[in-house]
């Protein structure tokens, strides 16, 4: 049976671990610094899809679908960076370069997870036509 990474890792001297782990720890914040997604970050810090479902007690899809949305609860937001190891914070930046702490947003080790939290749900969509799936005869058609 082949050997994995970390067996390998461990057997180096500890002098060569200690600068594996340091740039692996560089490289780790390069990758948090320049993400543009959801899925950037969880791969800056490592994780997959199924590790974040199960720290959230959610499905592996639940977390794919998460990952490709354009528009999210500030809960679930919060509640995904949380299981990354992160903190949401959220201000406001005026025109004139002040930022102003948002005090109905604390900050995620201030708000306790609410297990009824439909956090991970869908956003609500704006009602629109309902498709029936059962076409309509016109008046008149044959």
């Amino acid at each position: 049976m082949g050997r994995n990474l970390n067996d390998v890792i461990h057997s180096l001297p500890t002098e060569r671990q200690e600068k594996i782990a340091a740039l692996s720890q560089e490289k780790m914040q390069e990758m948090i610094a320049h993400a543009a997604t959801l899925t950037d970050f969880r791969k800056a810090v490592g994780k997959t899809q199924a590790e974040v479902a199960r720290e959230l007690g959610i499905q592996q899809h639940a977390v794919s679908q998460l990952e490709k949305r354009t528009d999210t609860y500030v809960s679930t937001l919060r509640r995904f960076l949380q299981s990354l190891g992160m903190t949401l914070e959220m201000s406001v930046v005026a025109q004139n370069g002040v930022r102003i702490e948002l005090q109905n947003f604390p900050r995620g080790e201030e708000v306790e997870a609410d297990v009824h939290d439909s956090a991970l749900a869908a956003p609500a969509k704006s009602p629109g036509r309902r498709k029936t799936g059962v076409a309509r005869k016109r008046a008149g058609n044959t």
